[in-house]
């Protein structure tokens, strides 16, 4: 089996999964005029045709990965674990800050680079979320200074 159609099977079960999840997704109230139905099913359409794609296309065999690349994937699965965990509780600034510190140092940055890449990622974006397009964000234990 190759790499290919080996990702595009795991595309195809993604894309089941979320028309699984997303087909009950229901507003109580029309708020817009195709529903949060939409976002999901247009996703798994997408998703689902690439995976079909892949798995019709194929590809070469299967390399091991180099060394040291599977304990960084362990690591960023695990940190956006953690990340979804502690968004409501520490807030979107504070947990994002930690799992942009996290990612950048599995991905090689220095403490220094990593620090700021967090602390940059999370305020910039948390304003233009909040105050540039107008999302609620958790504010979490920062509640009070954002």
């Amino acid at each position: 089996m190759s790499n290919d159609r080996t990702l595009g099977g795991l595309a195809v079960l993604m894309a089941l999964v979320l028309v699984a999840f997303g087909w009950g997704l229901a507003a109580p109230f029309a708020y817009e005029p195709v529903g949060p139905r939409a976002f999901p099913m247009i996703t798994a359409i997408l998703i689902g045709g690439c995976g079909l794609v892949l798995l019709v296309k194929g590809g070469g065999a299967i390399e091991p990965n180099a060394a040291g690349v599977n304990q960084g994937i362990l690591g960023i699965a695990v940190t956006l674990v953690a990340y979804a965990l502690l968004f409501q509780p520490l807030g979107f600034v504070l947990s994002t800050a930690l799992m942009s510190f996290v990612v950048a140092r599995i991905f090689g940055a220095n403490w220094w680079q990593s620090a700021a890449t967090g602390l940059v990622l999370s305020v910039g974006s948390y304003l233009l979320f909040d105050h540039g397009l107008d999302v609620v964000l958790p504010t979490g234990v920062m509640g009070g200074l954002l």
